[in-house]
């Protein structure tokens, strides 16, 4: 059996990016067609991946150059020869999904989302400073496209979803009900930490709709310490309004992640997301956790203060589980306050937060995708390897 992978761009360091070095993994001979590749902007895992790109592969030096590229893109994706392979795994928030895959071949999408800018257009141009003329413009552009994305949600043959969460967008969407396999964490690669220096970590990608912006206002207003780890667009006006105390790094190394993480008293999450790695991330390190309450957070973190009649999906009500974050649940500067405030008042365990993130180990992950592939008997689980532990 012949298999590929196709995904949208390589050009940021993502969540959806740390699933593709992930499947190269479990699939070390597959080969990955994408649209372009910017080596030194994306997982270092990757670059001894055997890697396929479009024709506009010449046009790309960064993500904001792409996304001008956009309509291209489909082209780019629609003329990828996979006559040869059997199956074609692709790895879609846009494009990738409308690959043209020839029977007998079968076509699987792990699907992280719908194509955001065409369903949720006003949450996710929110913060953008943009005249009325040109969100009107843009409205218009990206609502063209609204047809194309949900003839592209019918291509594959299957779809797979990151969390419920996105399988009820997708549901709405595309109109068809996908499979639901959560993304991984390769716990064994973050130490265990039960040490904290003076400062609270960010991760994202400095994207307006991320809104980065209420946790730098928060923290300008607390004089505490804040390390923003990320790049995007927002950076410019993230710097206006964020106090001496906040420290932005931009992209940093995985091992330099993993030392933040290690370090760190706690991490903020303020985005609503489909799912959320980093903060995942940061409880294999043992740390807490800082998010607004909706979105994929609610299914992977145990709140300390849950939303009124609600009971997280990450917790079984038969049992006391102990709380690895603090929720807030608007999305204000002052919320964040409230919630770093109600985090100074409480003890969060370091080993139940990295119970938390082995819910989502990478070894579930391999054998959730093998078992919903049909490919179990053809890729032996990886060794198991011993994880460290930083007193």
């Amino acid at each position: 059996m012949k298999l590929a992978i196709v995904h949208d761009a390589l050009v940021n360091l993502g969540g959806a990016e740390r699933v593709v070095a992930t499947l190269h993994e479990i699939f070390p001979d597959a080969p990955i067609y994408t649209t372009a590749y910017l080596p030194a902007r994306t997982h270092a895992a990757l670059r001894g991946a055997d890697i396929r790109t479009s024709f506009l592969q010449p046009l790309v030096r960064s993500e904001a150059q792409l996304k001008l590229l956009f309509p291209l893109t489909i082209a780019a994706v629609r003329r990828f020869d996979l006559s040869a392979y059997d199956l074609v795994l692709s790895s879609s928030t846009f494009c990738a999904k409308d690959v043209s895959v020839p029977d007998p071949a079968r076509h699987v999408c792990y699907c992280y989302a719908y194509f955001r800018p065409v369903w949720e257009f006003d949450s996710y141009i929110a913060r953008f400073a943009w005249n009325g003329w040109k969100k009107a413009a843009a409205r218009q552009f990206f609502s063209a496209f609204r047809g194309w994305d949900f003839r592209a949600g019918q291509k594959p043959g299957r779809l797979i979803a990151i969390s419920l969460e996105s399988a009820r967008k997708i549901e709405r969407a595309y109109r068809r009900t996908p499979s639901i396999i959560y993304p991984p964490v390769h716990v064994a690669r973050y130490p265990l930490s039960r040490r904290s220096e003076d400062f609270f970590l960010a991760v994202s990608r400095l994207m307006p709709y991320k809104r980065m912006d209420i946790v730098v206002e928060a923290f300008r207003e607390l004089r505490y310490p804040l390390k923003v780890v990320g790049t995007g667009p927002d950076l410019a006006r993230l710097r206006a309004l964020a106090g001496p105390e906040t420290e932005f790094i931009g992209a940093v190394p995985e091992d330099r992640l993993i030392d933040l993480y290690s370090r760190c008293r706690c991490l903020l999450f303020p985005g609503e997301e489909d799912f959320g790695l980093a903060p995942l991330e940061a409880h294999a390190c043992g740390k807490p956790v800082i998010a607004f309450g909706r979105g994929g957070a609610l299914e992977t973190l145990i709140p300390a203060n849950p939303a009124p009649g609600s009971v997280g999906a990450s917790c079984n009500p038969a049992q006391v589980v102990a709380p690895t974050a603090v929720f807030f649940y608007e999305q204000t500067s002052a919320a964040v306050v409230a919630a770093v405030l109600q985090f100074e008042r409480m003890n969060f365990s370091p080993e139940a937060a990295r119970a938390q993130a082995m819910r989502f180990d990478m070894s579930r992950f391999r054998r959730e995708l093998l078992t919903h592939l049909d490919l179990v008997a053809r890729y032996a689980p990886p060794p198991a390897h011993a994880s460290a532990v930083v007193d």
